[in-house]
């Protein structure tokens, strides 16, 4: 697994906005920014739900339990159609949660999981 740990925001659209301008103004002054860790951040609790389903989520909780060897072995696991688990699994893993193998597609590839998963709330 390339990313060991994730960080899920939940901030408001003006947080997100600031710290964007933040970034911006200081590469623009010439100072280096250092990238955060990998993060991912959402800016209302519908688009949070909408990204992390209940379903996505037991495949993260499969993965890890059970290290299946191939995405089909997952669907099996998951009880669930082939190519919903793939399509579930391709979501995950664009977003950096779920690692499959450069190379290897489909049911030879083996999914791995990120070490940590947190969910932070700024408020």
């Amino acid at each position: 697994m390339k990313v060991k740990k994730i960080k899920i925001n939940l901030k408001s659209l003006e947080d997100v906005g600031s710290e964007m301008i933040h970034v911006m103004r200081a590469l623009e002054s010439g100072k280096s920014v250092t990238p955060k860790r990998h993060e991912i951040v959402f800016t209302d609790f519908a688009a949070l739900r909408s990204f992390l389903t209940p379903k996505r989520l037991e495949l993260i909780r499969l993965i890890r339990k059970h290290t299946p060897n191939s995405i089909s072995q997952l669907a099996r696991l998951a009880k669930r159609d082939f190519a919903r688990v793939y399509q579930d699994v391709k979501v995950l893993s664009e977003a950096g949660i779920i690692d499959i193998p450069k190379g290897l597609k489909g049911e030879k590839a083996k999914p791995g999981v990120a070490e940590e998963i947190r969910l932070e709330i700024v408020v």
